[in-house]
């Protein structure tokens, strides 16, 4: 069954369903894209491993997180006597590093291995404040910086945009597309393509060496064919609330009637 959404569907965004949904994302780039571009070139996906903090839960049987608590003292037997061992005073919810992956797929000429195109397809940990979005921003950088197109492929609504080209002024849509063009010396201008929920997503061009025309990522043909094979249709729950963030007024709007007509 396919998604109830034209282009994106913003229950992928469950942090229970993302990370499946970006890896399986990025091999599918990379084979739509080595289908129009071999042999002068190849794609290839790119996995980074980081660590990112994920706090414990506590199950629901036990007392909140965080408190002073009054609790019985245990008797535990020490060669035949009994010590009165008293209870921590205090329990809070610890914090471990846990692995992230990060997907991303890069164009390389086959016959130097250089990079010509790199793709990045934003994951929470690059739009989260703090370490992620630094060194996502970082890298960016240094990808404007050199000679390569650069494209980033954001499809989620939370978190901050590490573009400041899409952030100042801020851009009144829920998914945001840029392809960003290799010109020598000239200045780097991001072409942006702005999508909203009841909007297919766009046909990206990806700009290979200037003596070869762009080919055609059809992104939204991509994301609904990840849909159908990976059957999302069985795990996800379209009676639930969207995962956070909250929609935009006129997309809870047109979301509400959207379902409704479906059912």
């Amino acid at each position: 069954m396919p998604s109830s959404f034209p282009g994106m569907d913003p229950y992928l965004e469950d942090p229970s369903i993302f990370p499946g949904f970006h890896h399986r994302l990025a091999d599918d780039l990379a084979d739509r894209l080595n289908a129009q571009i071999v042999p002068k070139y190849y794609a290839d996906v790119e996995v980074r491993t980081v660590l990112d903090e994920i706090s414990i839960a506590l199950p629901k049987t036990t007392l909140p997180d965080i408190g002073v608590y009054e609790r019985q003292p245990e008797l535990i037997g020490a060669g035949g006597l009994a010590v009165l061992i008293a209870p921590a005073p205090i329990e809070r919810v610890a914090s471990i590093p846990a692995e992230t992956r990060l997907f991303s797929v890069q164009v390389r000429e086959n016959e130097t291995g250089e990079i010509v195109t790199s793709i990045e397809i934003l994951s929470p940990y690059n739009k989260r404040r703090g370490e992620g979005l630094d060194e996502y921003r970082l890298k960016r950088r240094r990808a404007l910086s050199a000679l390569v197109h650069f494209v980033e492929i954001d499809l989620l609504r939370g978190g901050i945009r590490p573009g400041w080209e899409v952030e100042e002024p801020p851009l009144d849509a829920d998914y945001i597309l840029l392809v960003n063009r290799n010109r020598g010396n000239d200045a780097r201008i991001s072409e942006i393509w702005p999508v909203g929920l009841n909007e297919p997503l766009p046909t990206l061009p990806i700009p290979l060496l200037a003596s070869d025309p762009d080919v055609a990522l059809e992104l939204n043909t991509a994301v609904r064919e990840i849909y159908a094979r990976a059957r999302y249709d069985t795990r996800v729950d379209y009676r639930a609330a969207v995962p956070a963030p909250s929609l935009r007024p006129t997309m809870q709007r047109w979301m509400e009637q959207a379902l409704a007509s479906q059912r």
